[in-house]
Formats: structure tokens, C-alpha cells, sequence
């Protein structure tokens, strides 16, 4: 396929296939293909940085926020073991994740109790939607970046609510 003609006002840009050797190899050899080069991906949206302070609200949001949801969705007496924490990956960035889980539970309330955290979840709000595959769970969205998973075991639920990424302020890291 011939390259289109060049418009006189516009300039020609250089053909990003050449840039690359490879490609540049494929274009020679084969002129009849068309190259294709997609635009990179735009670098990951800069992380906010939080004191020390900020990381506690933060992280009492989260708890707040797990204890109104299982309030709504634990009707019936069941113990709940309750964990929570920061967790840093790699690159130093930080995200706080607490978790719930409902148990033991009789057979089947398990999943009943999934259906109606479900829909808790929507009602306050959120995103969610269920995850393919063979055990029963579910993925949800808040705007302000928080996450939710929920997922069945044989006797029980585990609820999990994840902030967004954070990086620690130079006073906050130890």
C-alpha cells in the first residue's frame, strides 16, 4: 500500500516504523504490510503523598467504612474475625487493606450473605459487579479509588476494602 500524498501545508511526519529496528526490517522486506505503532501509554497518575496524619484518617475511613457495610449485611450471629493494615509494594507506594470475615456460617448463607453485600454495595453507592468463575465473589468501586472484594468460603464470607495507592510523606517513612 502506497503512503498517502503529502498534503502541501502539513508536514510529513517521519515514519515511527523506521525508528525501531525491527521493524524497520519487517517494513523493508515486506512493503505490501502495514505498520502499525500505537502511541505508549500515558505514565501512571502521580501518587499522592500523605503525612503520617492523613494515613491514620485514611485508614480509620476504611475501618468506618467495613463496619457500616457488615452493620447493613451481618444479620444473623455469626463471629466476625476483623484484621487490618499498610501494605507497601515495590516502588514505595502504600495502600491500607481491612479485612472481615464472616464465619462459620450455615450451609448456602454464605453465598446469601455475598447477594446481599452485593447489594448493599450498590445501594450506598458503589460499582459492583460479579467476578467469573467458580467460587462466587464479587469486585466493587467507589469514587475516591477505594475497592472492595467479596468472596465465599465453604463456611464463610471475606469482605476486603482497599484504599488507593498512596506514597508516605519523608516524616511518615521509618
Amino acid at each position: 500500500m502506497a503512503p498517502p500524498p503529502d498534503e502541501p501545508d502539513r508536514p510529513r511526519r517521519p515514519d515511527a516504523a523506521m525508528a525501531d529496528p525491527m521493524l524497520r526490517v519487517l517494513r523493508e522486506r515486506h512493503p505490501e504490510v502495514d505498520v502499525v505503532v500505537l502511541p505508549r501509554n500515558e505514565p501512571a497518575p502521580a501518587v499522592p503523598t500523605l503525612d503520617a496524619g492523613a494515613r491514620d484518617t485514611l485508614a480509620a475511613d476504611v475501618e468506618a467504612s467495613l463496619d457500616g457495610l457488615l452493620a447493613r449485611v451481618v444479620t444473623v450471629a455469626a463471629p466476625i474475625g476483623r484484621d487490618g493494615g499498610w501494605h507497601t509494594d515495590e516502588w514505595g507506594q502504600q495502600w491500607y487493606e481491612s479485612v472481615a470475615v464472616v464465619g462459620p456460617l450455615e450451609e448456602g448463607l454464605n453465598v446469601a450473605l455475598l447477594r446481599a453485600t452485593g447489594h448493599v454495595l450498590v445501594g450506598l453507592g458503589w460499582q459492583a459487579r460479579p467476578v467469573p468463575g467458580s467460587r462466587p465473589r464479587l469486585e466493587a468501586r467507589r469514587r475516591g479509588g477505594l475497592t472492595a472484594t467479596a468472596a465465599v468460603r465453604p463456611d464463610a464470607l471475606v469482605v476486603k476494602l482497599r484504599t488507593v495507592l498512596v506514597r508516605p510523606a519523608a516524616e511518615a517513612v521509618s
